[in-house]
C-alpha cells in the first residue's frame, strides 16, 4: 500500500531491539552533560561556598572567586584550574564536583580526571563521583583505575537498580570500543560464574559489532543459566545479524514451545518475523500477544500496521481507533486513520482525520496529503496556499514543497503552472538538480523539447553520472526525436549504473524498438513488464508485439493492463492508435 513505509522500520526491528537498551537516559553522573560555568548559579548544587566547618582561608576563597569570575568571562581553562586548586584546599566535595564539570565542559580531560579523583577522595561513598572517575579514567587510558571504579559500582549498586544495565550505559558511550570491551572482560574475569556478567559482555560486544565474541558470551550465559529468556532472545538477534535467519527462527520457536506464556519471548519472535518479511505469521503472533495483553498500546499499534500491510483496512481502522481511545500514539493513529480513509476513496473522512494531526513525525506528510486532496477536489488555490504556508514555517523543506506542489499541478494537468513554479525556484537556485529534473519532465509534457533537453543536460553537467537524467534524456530523444543512436548512448550509460531499474530497462527496449531491433526490444520490455506490470511498459511491449505481427497477443496484453490500471494516458493513446 502506497501510504505505508517499510513495516519493519515502523514496528521497530527485532535486531534494533538488541541495541536500544544500551543507551539509557544520561544520568546526572555523566560528565559529558555538565552545564556551562555561567549557568552554575541556576543549579541547586554544587554550591561554590565551602562546607560548614571548612577553614575559609584566603587562598581557598581566592581560587573559588577566580574560578567564578573566569567562568563568567569565558576563560574556562582558568576557571577549571582555579576550582581544582580550591578543591585541593577544601574538604567540600561539591567544589571538586564543580571543578570536574567545568573541566569537562572546557574539554580538559586531564584536569577533569584530577577533579574526579579529588571528588571520590572527599566523598568515597558517592556513586556519582565514582561513575565520573570510572568514565574519565577509561577515556584517558587509565585502564586499571577505571576497572577498580567499575568494580566498586557493581559491588555497591542499590537494590532497586540493574548494575549491569548502568554499566553498559557507560561503556557503550566510550568511543574506543576495544578499550570498553577490555574493561568489561576484566570485570567478567572477576566473576566467571556470573551469568549476568557474561550477558552484559555479550551485549557490549553486539554494540561493538564483535559478533564472534557476542555469540561466545551469549552461549556461556546460557551454559550458566540454561533457558534464560533474555539470553535466548539475544542469541537469536546475533544469529539474525550474522545472516543465520533459520537458526534465529528455530531458536525462538523452540524457546516458545518451552515458554508459551512468556510475553517478552513472543514479542521478540513477532519482531523477528517482521524482519524476515513474514508479515502474516507476525500478525498471528501479535494477535496472541493482544489476547494476553489487551491494554498494551505497542502491541495494538504493531498489529494495526501489519493489518495495513495485509490490506485489512477494516481491521486496521478498528485498531487505530482503539489507540485513540487508549490515548496511545494518538497522532500516528490519526494519520493512519486518514490514510485508510484515503485508500478507501473517502476523501472527506480522510481530511477529518488529517486535520487532527498537529504535531509529530507525520505532520509534514499530512500537509502534503491534504494539499493533494484539496487539488483533486478542485480547490487548487487552497492546496497551493497550504504548501506555501509550510514553506514559510519550515524553510528547510522549501525544495521538497516546491517539488510536491509541482507534482500536484502536473497530476491535474496544470503543467504550465508547474513549469512557472519550478522556474520561480530556479531563478534563485539555478543549479538545484532535483528541480531542474522536474522542470525538464514538465517541459517535455508541454512539447518544449529544447527546454527539456537543456535542463537534462544542465543536470548532467552538474552530475555526469546521474542515472535518472541519463535515462530521461535518452528516452525523450528516442520517443520525441529521430536521434536514436544518440539516445541509445545515454540509456546504455544509465543501464550500466542501474541494471535492475525497470524504468531504464523499459527505455532500453524502447530505444531498440526505434532502431528497428525488434527482438532485442521485446526481450528488454518483457523483462521490465514482468518486474512491474506497469501499464506504460505494457503499452510499449504491445506496440513491439504488434510490429512483430503478434497482434492478438498485443491486444490481450493491452486489455489486461487496462483492467489493472484503467485510464493510463500512455496506454490509452497507444490502444487508440492501433485499434482505429
Amino acid at each position: 500500500m502506497k501510504f505505508l513505509r517499510t513495516v519493519a522500520l515502523i514496528l521497530g526491528s527485532f535486531w534494533l531491539a538488541a541495541c536500544q537498551q544500551l543507551s539509557p537516559k544520561p544520568t546526572a553522573t555523566e560528565p559529558a552533560r555538565v552545564p556551562a560555568p555561567d549557568q552554575a548559579h541556576t543549579e541547586k548544587a554544587p554550591a561554590a561556598a565551602p562546607a560548614p566547618g571548612d577553614a575559609l582561608t584566603a587562598p581557598l576563597l581566592y581560587n573559588v572567586l577566580l574560578g567564578e569570575i573566569a567562568g563568567q568571562r569565558g576563560r574556562l581553562d582558568i576557571s577549571g584550574a582555579s576550582y581544582l586548586e580550591a578543591a585541593r584546599r577544601s574538604r567540600d566535595p561539591r567544589i571538586a564536583e564543580r571543578a570536574l564539570k567545568i573541566a569537562v565542559f572546557a574539554k580538559q580531560p586531564a584536569l577533569a580526571l584530577e577533579a574526579a579523583r579529588r571528588w571520590v577522595a572527599l566523598d568515597p561513598a558517592s556513586l556519582e563521583a565514582r561513575q565520573s572517575l570510572a568514565v574519565l579514567a577509561l577515556r584517558t587510558q587509565h585502564q586499571q583505575e577505571a576497572l577498580e571504579q567499575f568494580d566498586y559500582l557493581l559491588k555497591h549498586a542499590t537494590a532497586d537498580t540493574d548494575p549491569y544495565q548502568a554499566l553498559l550505559g557507560l561503556l557503550a558511550r566510550e568511543p574506543d570500543s576495544a578499550r570498553a570491551l577490555a574493561v568489561m572482560k576484566s570485570l567478567v574475569d572477576l566473576r566467571p560464574d556470573d551469568a549476568e556478567a557474561h550477558f552484559a559482555y555479550s551485549r557490549l560486544a553486539v554494540h561493538a559489532e564483535q559478533w564472534d565474541l557476542a555469540r561466545e558470551e551469549a552461549a556461556q550465559t546460557l551454559r550458566l543459566k540454561p533457558g534464560w529468556v533474555p539470553a535466548l532472545i539475544l542469541q537469536a538477534q546475533i544469529d539474525l545479524k550474522q545472516g543465520h535467519r533459520e537458526q534465529a527462527r528455530s531458536g525462538l520457536e523452540d524457546a516458545l514451545q518451552r515458554h508459551p506464556d512468556n510475553v517478552d519471548l513472543r514479542l521478540a519472535y513477532a519482531r523477528l518475523l517482521v524482519d524476515l518479511d513474514e508479515f502474516g505469521a507476525a500478525r498471528t503472533q501479535y494477535r496472541k500477544l493482544l489476547k494476553a495483553q489487551p491494554d498494551n498500546g505497542q502491541v495494538v499499534y504493531s498489529l494495526g500496521l501489519l493489518s495495513l500491510e495485509a490490506g485489512k483496512l477494516g481491521e486496521a481502522h478498528k485498531l487505530f481507533k482503539r489507540l485513540v481511545t487508549m490515548e496511545y500514539q494518538v497522532q500516528q493513529a490519526y494519520y493512519y486513520l486518514g490514510a485508510i480513509a484515503e485508500e478507501q476513496k473517502k476523501p472527506e473522512q480522510a481530511m477529518q482525520w488529517y486535520r487532527k494531526v498537529d504535531e509529530g513525525d507525520h505532520w509534514l506528510e499530512v500537509q502534503i496529503r491534504m494539499a493533494r486532496l484539496d487539488a483533486l477536489a478542485g480547490d487548487v488555490q487552497e492546496a497551493r496556499e497550504r504548501l506555501r504556508r509550510v514553506r514559510l514555517t519550515h524553510p528547510a523543506e522549501t525544495q521538497r514543497m516546491y517539488l510536491v506542489e509541482g507534482e500536484i499541478l502536473s497530476q491535474i494537468d496544470w503543467n504550465e503552472q508547474a513549469f512557472q513554479l519550478y522556474s520561480e525556484y530556479l531563478s534563485n537556485q539555478p543549479d538545484d538538480v532535483e528541480i531542474l529534473y522536474a522542470r525538464a519532465l514538465v517541459a517535455e509534457r508541454l512539447n518544449r523539447l529544447q527546454q527539456a533537453e537543456k535542463d537534462f543536460r544542465h543536470v548532467l553537467r552538474l552530475e555526469p553520472d546521474n542515472a535518472r537524467a541519463l535515462n530521461a534524456l535518452g528516452y525523450t530523444l528516442a520517443d520525441r526525436t529521430d536521434r536514436y543512436q544518440e539516445a541509445l548512448g545515454y540509456v546504455q550509460k544509465a543501464l550500466a549504473q542501474t541494471p535492475d531499474d525497470p524504468a531504464v530497462i523499459d527505455s532500453m527496449g524502447w530505444v531498440l524498438y526505434r532502431l528497428g531491433r525488434l527482438q532485442e526490444a521485446r526481450d528488454y520490455l518483457q523483462k521490465a513488464y514482468d518486474m512491474t506490470k506497469d501499464s506504460e511498459i505494457a503499452a510499449h511491449l504491445g506496440e513491439v508485439m504488434w510490429a512483430m505481427g503478434d497482434r492478438e497477443q498485443a491486444k490481450a496484453l493491452w486489455s489486461a493492463a487496462r483492467k489493472a490500471d484503467p485510464g493510463d494516458r500512455v496506454l490509452e493513446d497507444t490502444v487508440r492508435r492501433y485499434q482505429r
